[in-house]
């Protein structure tokens, strides 16, 4: 028995590097196996850590394929029962992996799991919540998201103190821990998906298959957070929205699709308003542009024509 780890990278080979060593250097008491999935990758510093990380099998795809994709690509090579999808820009701390394969193996009910997510500074990172809806979907457009889930850990400040996991919808695909069998039923990611929200429409799926999703809030793994894509925030901002788009069609009704889209093109506006007082010169032209061209979409673009191109 083991794990599979699987690790899609693109553009951070230095990360990636980082986050092999860290497992090695926590996880000794599992056998673990580590799949790199590189998304053709521009700098083709990966595969020197190929020739250095001779145990670790190195998947060179000829196109980015997306996280969704190259997940679900990578969990098909897997060859243990449980898996942990792991972002590249993660180190461990502690080896949670351990104690997260022995509760799967002894909880058949149990569905996506993962530890605490840190900064580099060992600050709380906020990596779950419950389901998405108007409420949500306000607070992010309207730029008060931080505190809504400031709200959400006060009000469970409890929860999150205990030395024990508790039921979540969703947790960040930074780190998702579970059983192959569970993420092969609800049928991996959904590939409409290139960027953002995959990992909240996956723990919903598996929760309409009847399984229990659990944050373990005693265990902890640091996420520097999101280091590639913040490399395009053009990229970045632009496929948050489509990835919106593609959840609203998914899962809620005509009303809540329509007034969402409502919300998000009056906070897009919003954005545009602010963005020159926010961020720096690179930034502030990217995120302008990725406004924009959002803006264009929502406007132009309905659900579905825009599924399809995904």
């Amino acid at each position: 028995m083991g794990v599979s780890v699987i690790v899609v990278n693109y553009n951070v080979t230095e990360e990636v590097e980082n986050c092999i060593n860290s497992i090695y250097e926590k996880v000794l008491n599992t056998q673990v196996e580590i799949i790199v999935i590189d998304n053709n990758s521009a700098d083709r510093g990966i595969e020197q850590l190929k020739n250095k990380f001779p145990e670790v099998r190195f998947e060179f795809l000829k196109e980015n394929l997306g996280y969704a994709k190259a997940n679900n690509y990578g969990v098909q090579l897997s060859k243990y029962e449980n898996i942990l999808l792991l972002n590249p820009d993660t180190i461990l701390i502690e080896d949670f992996i351990s104690p997260l394969d022995e509760f799967v193996n002894e909880n058949p009910k149990a569905g996506a799991c993962g530890p605490m997510l840190l900064y580099k500074d060992l600050t709380f990172q906020f990596s779950n919540g419950y389901r998405l809806g108007l409420i949500y979907e306000t607070a992010e457009a309207f730029m008060i998201i931080n505190l809504y889930r400031k709200m959400l850990k006060w009000v469970n400040k409890k929860k999150y103190l205990a030395n024990r996991p508790f039921i979540v919808n969703w947790m960040s695909g930074a780190c998702l821990f579970m059983r192959k069998e569970v993420f092969n039923r609800a049928e991996g990611f959904n590939t409409t998906f290139f960027l953002n929200y995959e990992d909240i429409e996956l723990c919903k799926r598996i929760n309409d298959f009847g399984y229990i999703n659990y944050y373990f809030p005693y265990l902890k793994c640091i996420h520097l957070d999101q280091a590639s894509q913040k490399k395009n925030w053009e990229s970045f901002t632009h496929s948050r929205y489509v990835s919106r788009l593609i959840y609203a069609e998914n899962h809620y009704n005509k009303l809540t699709r329509f007034t969402v889209k409502i919300i998000h093109i009056l906070g897009l506006f919003l954005r545009l308003l602010i963005v020159n007082f926010v961020y720096l010169e690179d930034e502030k032209l990217q995120r302008t542009r990725g406004y924009k061209k959002s803006l264009k979409l929502y406007f132009n673009s309905s659900y579905a024509d825009e599924r399809r191109k995904s």
